[in-house]
């Protein structure tokens, strides 16, 4: 048996850049880890099965945790029988990867189980082919993420970001991602990036240009009035920064004071059910 933390991703910064002629959207993110993690168990068994301690994920092919599997066999010539369950901590449909990071999971506990010794970057390879956010969950850390989300490049923060408390909140509704993607078709794609100033603020430690530069362009796209009530809520609590992230809706505060991050953890708690306290962490799935 083989159990796996899958940790949830924030975007420090996400920009749309443009479309391909396959449909897919080009971006420009900078992605972060955080430990508010799944946890997924693998273990071999007489057929596949897949479980999930929450009634509402679909526990069929249009999992990326099923698809993980199958892809797996079909590109190690593995047959795999096993059971793979499924712990669900992070919402699902919030803009945090927790279907990625369950694919990314699989694969990571597979090649534990069946000895095949493949690295992380044929791991990430594999995950681009069920997800595109699958290859950032498989490395985790700081990481610029370009192309189709796929194309990664580390970042090494000078600027102690396991210092900041994040706090998370996911609104009562849920985000379609191809839908929100097809909504930045109505209007120009980013021309300029924000990545370039917060990897800079990150390798300079300098604080204020970090929290200044965070940036979701789905936040102005969506304009979700759910999530501005958060963010003000959070700035009005003392977070340094509060930005939705990836496609919605759920938006991260970055605090420094734990007492702080506490009082606006217990006013959102009184409206929502969604509502975490996390930190930043260095590393993607692990065992």
């Amino acid at each position: 048996m083989v159990k796996v933390l899958a940790p949830a991703k924030i975007n420090f910064t996400l920009d749309i850049t443009g479309k391909l002629e396959n449909g897919y959207h080009t971006v420009d993110m900078v992605m972060q880890s955080v430990n508010l993690c799944d946890v997924v168990t693998v273990e071999k068994s007489q057929e596949f099965t897949l479980t999930c301690n929450k009634d509402y994920i679909p526990c069929d092919s249009s999992n990326t945790a099923y698809k993980a599997v199958k892809l797996f066999e079909k590109l190690t010539g593995t047959v795999c029988n096993v059971n793979v369950n499924i712990e669900k901590h992070i919402p699902a449909q919030a803009g945090l990867a927790g279907g990625s990071t369950d694919g990314a999971a699989v694969l990571v506990a597979l090649n534990k189980l069946y000895n095949q010794g493949l690295s992380d970057s044929q791991l990430a390879e594999l995950g681009g082919k069920i997800g595109a956010d699958v290859p950032f969950c498989i490395y985790g850390g700081t990481m610029l993420a370009t192309g189709i989300g796929t194309e990664l490049e580390k970042v090494k923060p000078n600027l102690d970001l396991q210092k900041y408390i994040i706090l998370l909140c996911k609104p009562k509704i849920n985000v379609s991602t191809p839908q929100a993607y097809k909504m930045s078709d109505s209007r120009p794609f980013s021309d300029s990036v924000h990545s370039t100033a917060v990897i800079n603020a990150l390798v300079n430690n300098d604080e204020a240009e970090f929290c200044k530069g965070l940036y979701n362009d789905f936040d102005s796209l969506l304009n979700l009035e759910q999530v501005q009530y958060i963010k003000e809520i959070m700035l009005k609590n003392g977070a340094y920064a509060s930005v939705m992230s990836g496609s919605g809706p759920t938006v991260y505060g970055i605090f420094t004071d734990n007492g702080l991050a506490d009082k606006t953890y217990e006013i959102l708690s009184k409206e929502y059910t969604d509502v975490y306290k996390a930190s930043c962490c260095n590393g993607g799935c692990t065992v």
